[in-house]
């Protein structure tokens, strides 16, 4: 879950329906987790679990990938943040599977030590413009590598995708690879070929019901079946 604006003071938690509707949808069950710093509770959250989600937010703290915070930035609740970083460590060390949707893309690319444009207006004039208002328009076109797992969940190569980000992935992480692009070439997603499912996004499909681009998050639950297949037959 993310943090929402302070209610009386207080933080609450939050999360925007799509993401659970989508996945109930397609037939998994979706557990909405809450951030916490006790390692126990995370430990159990994750054996809980057989494939996670980390959703969209604002922006990740630069300093995690060594630069200094720039002006436009908002950055994420820092227990958000780590509470992420930590779920990744765990799910990674597993071979879970694994979506990272917009934030979430950013922070699976991170997580491998690669880098972000802190603000993509400033980074080239040929840019498309990445901030579209609205979470259902269809910005721009999205080419996705042929032979991947993301090619594979999508069932194409070609699709239409809403885009509503102020920064990208530049530097792409250890051990990933960019598997769909922007007509201006900026990385729209990201995944370990070597994994089960580690798959990232920078657009938001969750708003898209009805569409192709629900078959990322009908990947991300056959993915999770097959995960607990493999743990049931580990521990019999």
């Amino acid at each position: 879950m993310d943090v929402g604006a302070p209610d009386e003071g207080r933080k609450t938690l939050e999360l925007p329906a799509d993401y659970a509707a989508v996945v109930a949808r397609v037939g998994g069950l979706p557990l909405l987790l809450a951030y916490t710093h006790d390692a126990g509770l995370r430990q159990e959250m994750i054996e809980s679990i057989d494939g996670l989600l980390i959703p969209g937010g604002d922006d990740l703290d630069p300093k995690l990938y060594g630069q200094e915070k720039h002006a436009t930035a908002k950055l994420a609740d820092r227990e958000r943040q780590d509470f992420d970083l930590a779920m990744l460590a765990l799910a990674e060390a597993r071979q879970m599977p694994t979506l990272g949707v917009c934030l979430g893309c950013q922070t699976m690319n991170v997580q491998r030590r690669g880098t972000l444009h802190q603000h993509l207006p400033e980074v080239s004039e040929k840019l498309l413009p990445h901030r579209q208002k609205g979470d259902r328009s269809n910005a721009h076109g999205v080419e996705i590598r042929p032979g991947t797992h993301l090619a594979a969940a999508m069932g194409v190569e070609q699709l239409e995708a809403n885009s509503r980000h102020h920064q990208g992935i530049d530097q792409v992480g250890h051990g990933l690879v960019a598997t769909a692009f922007a007509p201006d070439g900026l990385v729209e997603a990201v995944e370990d070929p070597t994994m089960p499912f580690w798959v990232a996004v920078q657009w938001h499909p969750e708003n898209l019901a009805g569409t192709a681009h629900e078959g990322i998050f009908r990947g991300l639950v056959e993915a999770a079946r097959e995960y607990r297949r493999r743990q049931m037959g580990a521990g019999a």
